[in-house]
């Protein structure tokens, strides 16, 4: 009777080894490719500079909370409206505003330039009218520590 299989052999093993760590390679190393392009890891650029200036906004943070200031945000007509408040609910006027909005899944960021429109309310276009889910963050050039950042949802 005639065999119809060959023996197994060393280098048939080795064959298979190698495609199985190949395939498995692959795959990964696409997996990998894709997720980068998606979302790149870092919120922020130069994430290591920002650790290491942390104290810094630790402190910031704490002289922006004793001031008791709240914000809100709305957005009307392509522009977004800001209302700072004291803690005695008093609009805050006179503040030099400027922020951005950056939109997580595809890391396009557009710049935002506040306007003071009334005592309190501060009106900034939108440059960028993208539909979905963005974070807009606002700073105070000026002496009062001030740094609010909100998420919003652009239909």
């Amino acid at each position: 009777m005639r065999r119809f299989l060959n023996p197994l052999r060393g280098w048939h093993v080795l064959v298979m080894i190698l495609l199985f760590f190949g395939v498995t390679i692959g795959v990964n190393a696409t997996f990998i490719t894709l997720a980068l392009q998606t979302f790149p890891g870092e919120d922020v650029p130069h994430s290591y500079v920002q650790g290491l200036e942390f104290n810094e906004t630790i402190a910031r943070r704490q002289a922006q909370d004793e001031l008791g200031w709240s914000a809100r945000f709305n957005a009307v007509d392509g522009a977004l409206l800001l209302e700072v408040l004291d803690a005695e609910t008093a609009p805050v006027s006179g503040l030099n505003l400027s922020g951005e909005m950056v939109h997580p899944d595809t890391t396009q960021a557009c710049p935002l330039a506040f306007a003071e429109a009334r005592p309190g309310v501060y009106r900034a276009e939108l440059a960028c009218e993208t539909a979905g889910r963005w974070r807009v963050r606002a700073l105070n050039e000026g002496e009062a520590p001030f740094e609010v950042e909100y998420e919003l949802w652009l239909p």
